[in-house]
């Protein structure tokens, strides 16, 4: 099968930490088991990520119609986190990949075709992709009774109508907050930056979510909502060393999130 012969180079990850190759051997060994000796991989492709290695995978077992999977090779542990979760959201119904088998920090996950949340909602800005985001939150907060973490948009897939969650190896105690001023920070920080549309969406976000509890919006909710929102600004513009996006942290910080 040599799966290795698809990497130009070993990967690493956001601190140019390489990829250890036993999670390459790892994969290999899982799909060996899965497909046996005879199963043809006829692609691999990276896909974003930060801090691990991710990897889509096309193969044909023998007398079989080819599949897509995804991989997922751990470089900077959190590997049981991800893996628990993953399985738990999808007893609870969760709208998450399915984990066919994991083991020594490989996750391999069934494919989710479809189009990232953000590239979606930045070209058509339909208000009812907000509320089934909302909705999918309410829905995770309640199960785990923690936050996802890492709310960045592209860790959502839209696919048959339905929104897909991935990516959740930060998942972690922590206020609802931090994940809905997360996702709306995502909402703004895309192109087009800080549009008009997107900025009543992200109000729409918080109130729709807040609805799922039987809840309004008042104005401790709203105060809290615009800190969160300016300092998760401010955090991306470090790491994006992006001025651009400090400037509109501090525009929200004392100007609020306007809709006109």
């Amino acid at each position: 099968m040599d799966i290795m012969k698809w990497f130009r180079e070993v990967p690493t990850g956001i601190d140019g930490i390489p990829l250890p190759q036993d999670r390459i051997d790892t994969l290999e060994q899982i799909l060996l088991e899965k497909f046996n000796q005879d199963a043809v991989i006829e692609s691999v492709m990276r896909l974003k990520s930060k801090k691990n290695t991710v990897v889509s995978l096309k193969i044909t077992p023998k007398r079989l119609e080819t599949t897509t999977l995804v991989a997922k090779m751990f470089i900077a542990g959190r590997f049981e986190n991800e893996l628990s979760i993953l399985k738990s959201s999808w007893s609870y119904g969760l709208a998450v990949p399915e984990v066919l088998e994991a083991k020594d920090n490989v996750i391999l996950m069934n494919f989710i075709p479809g189009e990232t949340f953000v590239d979606r909602i930045n070209h058509t800005f339909e208000p009812h992709l907000i509320d089934k985001l909302a909705k999918w939150y309410y829905n995770y907060h309640t199960a785990h009774k923690q936050i996802k973490g890492d709310p960045r948009l592209r860790n959502f897939i839209c696919h048959d109508n339905q929104i897909f969650g991935v990516d959740f190896e930060e998942s972690c105690s922590g206020p609802w907050m931090l994940d809905i001023a997360g996702v709306s920070a995502s909402l703004l920080d895309t192109n087009p930056v800080f549009d008009q549309r997107k900025r009543v969406l992200s109000w729409r976000f918080l109130e729709s979510y807040l609805s799922l509890f039987g809840k309004k919006r008042d104005e401790a909710t709203d105060k809290e909502f615009i800190s969160n929102l300016a300092d998760i600004l401010k955090q991306t513009s470090v790491w994006r060393e992006d001025d651009r996006i400090l400037e509109l942290s501090e525009k929200i910080r004392v100007d609020g999130l306007p809709t006109d």
